[in-house]
């Protein structure tokens, strides 16, 4: 279908419609030009306050000294600090500006999470392994910044202990939600074209009361255990259907669950069936 007929639509204002729009428009190739910031296919046009949230953050750690061999510029753009401020401060200048509470989830629950998968893994094959999960630092002015960060290991002993851990990371100030934090894992697929599968995803909760079920999930939670479908639980409870399937992913997030029997089974562990 071409781009006019798809443009088609009662909002004239619609970007399908403008991009229609745009192209009737002929410029010759000297005024386009001219339209064009003469930097802009230079590197220093990322100067630009456009992408102070795209320049990620690229670094090199190394396990065995607390240092980081590499940082990258990307982290002046996104935190204020430059480069040598970690690279001569170490680990330490990380822990520095790290929130206290993201700190003690990522020490306390999902670092452990991943030396305990690694150790399932080869360490021949750790490189082929990527861990993503959303973190919160304090920039220089002390202003939180939510971030996202990617790495792999890219070399370990032969017990299975990471030593090299090479990552990015970029700002999602915009987009990030207080909580959750969600780790996953991704896998390098063999496809050869850069493809990933997730082999791992837990959602962690800074408080233990975010992992407490509600009132209402309580009560879909007896009647889960008692082997009734989302239909019949809809009526029972005269909610709708839509309604206790939103219930039922909640709590699947909360407690790690994949699917309503292991639901049922962290209710029976935890005392609340």
């Amino acid at each position: 279908m071409s781009l006019k007929k798809q443009s088609q639509s009662k909002n004239k204002n619609s970007w399908l419609n403008y991009l229609s729009t745009s192209q009737e428009e002929v410029f010759d190739e000297q005024n386009l030009n001219a339209l064009i910031p003469g930097d802009i296919f230079n590197l220093n046009y990322l100067n630009h306050p456009l992408f102070s949230h795209a320049i990620p953050w690229i670094y090199l750690l190394d396990y065995t000294t607390g240092r980081y061999l590499m940082t990258s510029n990307g982290v002046q753009f996104m935190l204020g600090y430059k480069p040598e401020y970690f690279t001569n401060g170490r680990i330490e200048a990380v822990m520095h500006i790290f929130d206290r509470d993201h700190l003690r989830l990522f020490n306390e629950e999902i670092f452990p999470d991943r030396l305990k998968l690694l150790k399932s893994i080869p360490a021949n094959e750790h490189h082929n392994y990527i861990f993503n999960y959303n973190l919160k630092l304090h920039d220089s002015k002390g202003r939180p910044v939510n971030l996202l960060q990617r790495n792999c290991f890219i070399k370990s002993d032969t017990q299975g202990n990471p030593l090299l851990s090479y990552g990015i990371i970029t700002n999602i100030n915009h987009y990030i939600d207080e909580a959750p934090v969600i780790q996953v894992v991704e896998k390098i697929n063999d496809a050869g074209c850069g493809g990933s599968d997730i082999i791992a995803k837990k959602h962690y909760y800074f408080n233990g009361e975010d992992r407490l079920f509600t009132k209402r999930e309580k009560e879909l939670l007896l009647w889960l255990s008692d082997g009734l479908s989302s239909k019949e639980i809809a009526g029972k409870l005269y909610i709708s259907e839509h309604t206790v399937i939103n219930h039922k992913r909640s709590m699947m997030k909360k407690c790690n669950a994949n699917n309503s029997a292991e639901l049922v089974a962290f209710g029976i562990r935890n005392q609340l069936l």
